[in-house]
């Protein structure tokens, strides 16, 4: 991957993958651009520049720190990561979105960083889509979402905080994953697919006791059969040990986190 073009203006540095390269117009968008408040942890501001439409993250710890650390990093190398992870991704013909540039705003001796990616127009979240979803589509969408997990590993990407939450749904019916912040590349294990599918259902688990969708564990266990005869990894024995313990140490962190946060990530 061919590094990314470094610009420096008014205390703001932009690392530019994919254009837009013009400085004035992206800060003029950051400041203007619409912003969707119930995206990811502090939203996602809509941006228009050059007649491309584009998404700006801001990058907020998460975890239980959360209130100590909020929106301040030491440098930039956490957005660039996960720039070069998602340019990586793209080159492979893995459905991501597009980065087009990493900001850095200077705040005293810390750092304020966002990642401006490519917009994808008609689409839903497939969290949205789940809610309301038929059975067999759901079984469709879990199929589809296992061949792609297969992909990531085959790949070398692991990430260990992945969710259907940062997946769309285009209107052709394809999957676009969002989000791979701290994810990065390695020789994928067993094991760190085992991390990644607990920490899916931990998720998935978490809004089924809000109320917010319907799950069962005949989808769990098709999306790991689906898994299994891809890579050939007894992965449905691995799952089911220590189930209980990992079950009961998820209600505890979510409780902690709602006390905190008020349930939300």
């Amino acid at each position: 991957m061919t590094p990314p073009e470094k610009i420096i203006h008014n205390g703001f540095t932009i690392y530019v993958c994919d254009g837009p390269a013009d400085p004035h117009t992206v800060m003029e968008q950051m400041s203007q651009g619409e912003i969707i408040r119930d995206k990811g942890r502090g939203g996602i501001r809509v941006l228009s520049v050059d007649g491309r439409k584009m998404a700006c993250r801001q990058y907020i710890h998460g975890g239980l720190f959360r209130a100590i650390t909020g929106d301040r990093f030491c440098s930039e190398k956490r957005a660039l990561d996960e720039a070069g992870v998602l340019c990586y991704l793209a080159e492979n013909s893995f459905p991501v979105v597009r980065p087009c540039c990493v900001i850095a705003e200077r705040a005293g001796i810390a750092k304020r960083l966002y990642l401006i990616t490519e917009f994808v127009q008609d689409a839903s979240d497939l969290l949205d889509i789940w809610r309301t979803a038929s059975r067999m589509r759901r079984f469709r969408i879990v199929k589809r979402l296992a061949v792609l997990f297969r992909r990531l590993e085959m790949l070398g990407v692991y990430h260990p905080d992945l969710h259907i939450n940062n997946v769309l749904l285009t209107g052709q019916g394809e999957l676009v994953f969002l989000d791979f912040d701290r994810a990065r590349k390695k020789t994928v294990t067993a094991d760190d697919m085992e991390k990644m599918f607990r920490r899916l259902d931990r998720y998935m688990e978490k809004q089924k006791r809000r109320g917010d969708i319907t799950l069962d564990m005949r989808e769990k266990i098709f999306f790991l059969r689906v898994y299994q005869k891809l890579s050939g990894c007894d992965i449905l024995s691995r799952m089911e040990k220590q189930l209980k313990t990992r079950t009961f140490l998820n209600r505890i962190g979510w409780f902690v986190e709602s006390l905190l946060y008020g349930g939300n990530r």
